[in-house]
């Protein structure tokens, strides 16, 4: 028998994202918001919802849901389209990074160099590999 670990924050957001789908069909609901897209906004959103999973597409309604709850009355309609779209065409790339396994001391597969800065270190290291080189000359 293999012993399954889960995190807490894998169990919340899978807990949240069952809750939500459970709370509203997914049948009426799209039937809901095809209805509702008027706009080229509602529209897009709309077909970026149908290519997500179940799963996926309960997120993106609970952060949709999240944001109307708290900054609701201050959108128009048009942001709220905006709103819609950005989050349902954003999952996709979300789900993607979410995929991808990284252990906790994996290191960056670039590094940082700023521009007009020259190979081989900073003028502190380039200045101690200079002194170590001029006392083996002696």
């Amino acid at each position: 028998m293999s012993k399954v670990s889960i995190g807490r924050r894998e169990f919340a957001l899978g807990a949240a994202a069952v809750a939500t789908a459970a709370l509203i069909p997914s049948r009426d609901l799209l039937a809901q918001t095809e209805q509702q897209a008027s706009t080229p906004q509602d529209k897009q959103a709309q077909a970026a919802l149908a290519k997500l999973t179940p799963e996926s597409r309960a997120e993106v309604e609970m952060k949709i849901n999240n944001i109307f709850r708290k900054y609701g009355a201050r959108l128009n309609d048009e942001q709220k389209a905006d709103i819609r779209r950005a989050l349902s065409e954003g999952q996709d790339g979300l789900e993607k990074m979410r995929a991808f396994a990284l252990d906790n001391g994996d290191q960056p597969a670039t590094v940082f160099g700023p521009h007009g800065a020259q190979p081989g270190g900073s003028p502190q290291a380039k200045a101690k590999s200079k002194s170590q080189s001029k006392e083996g000359k002696r």
